[in-house]
């Protein structure tokens, strides 16, 4: 059978168009020229509505990025503040009067001397304060003192009044003296000569020991605790060797 031979290309614009859309011949009757409009008319331009929902976007990042800007800046400055500081070390100022200027102040004092005897004594307290003819006051002090035999006594009171130059002490308020060998005073009063190594109070008195416990209107101790005397109305009660006390 012979092969077909294929119909010469068409000239012009419909036979193109009928070739392109795959149009028999017969369609090309059909096409009319309101297609040709269409077909040349170029694509509409994207919807305006896109547009408008970026530039609100722009809009609201404009005031988003300066408000945080704001807030990172004040977390900056405040920060330090914000912060738990209880373990933290502080200085503090308080303001302080000409008269308080010329008062000598300690914190936690120690004072360090010796006797007649060669025997070292220390003295120490809360606070001091030094008044203008040459005493210190003392709140909550302490003392210690070294016997010959190499035993110690140990005082403590509420308030002291410290006589440097002359190596007094005088306490008041809950003073207490202990000796190293159990016996134990207790008072409200008592006034010490650290050079000499003497005590002596004349208010009541309470003491114990491991020998029994006493009471008296005052006391007086001489040769650094060696020797104790118990003033006015006194009343001893004695432990025998079973502890049992005896008047």
């Amino acid at each position: 059978m012979p092969k077909r031979k294929k119909p010469p290309p068409a000239k012009g614009v419909w036979p193109f168009l009928a070739a392109r859309l795959g149009l028999k011949p017969p369609g090309l009757k059909r096409l009319s020229l309101k297609w040709l409009p269409r077909l040349r008319r170029p694509r509409k331009a994207t919807s305006a509505r896109p547009h408008a929902r970026r530039s609100r976007y722009v809009g609201v990042l404009k005031l988003l990025l300066p408000a945080m800007a704001a807030v990172l800046i004040a977390l900056v400055a405040f920060w330090p503040q914000l912060r738990d500081r209880t373990g933290e070390f502080r200085l503090r100022f308080e303001p302080i009067g000409s008269q308080d200027a010329e008062t000598v102040r300690m914190i936690n004092p120690r004072f360090l001397g010796v006797d007649d005897t060669d025997r070292h004594y220390t003295i120490t307290a809360g606070r001091a304060t030094q008044l203008d003819d040459g005493r210190i006051n003392l709140e909550n002090p302490k003392g210690d003192m070294a016997l010959e035999d190499g035993s110690w006594v140990v005082l403590s009171a509420n308030t002291g009044i410290y006589h440097k130059a002359q190596q007094l002490l005088d306490l008041a308020g809950g003073v207490n003296l202990y000796h190293d060998a159990g016996y134990e005073f207790h008072t409200e009063q008592a006034s010490v000569d650290l050079q000499e190594g003497t005590a002596a109070g004349d208010t009541p008195t309470v003491g114990q020991g491991p020998l029994g416990h006493i009471r008296s209107e005052g006391f007086r101790i001489f040769d650094g605790g060696e020797r104790v005397h118990f003033t006015g109305r006194a009343r001893l009660v004695l432990y025998d060797e079973e502890g049992a006390a005896a008047e």
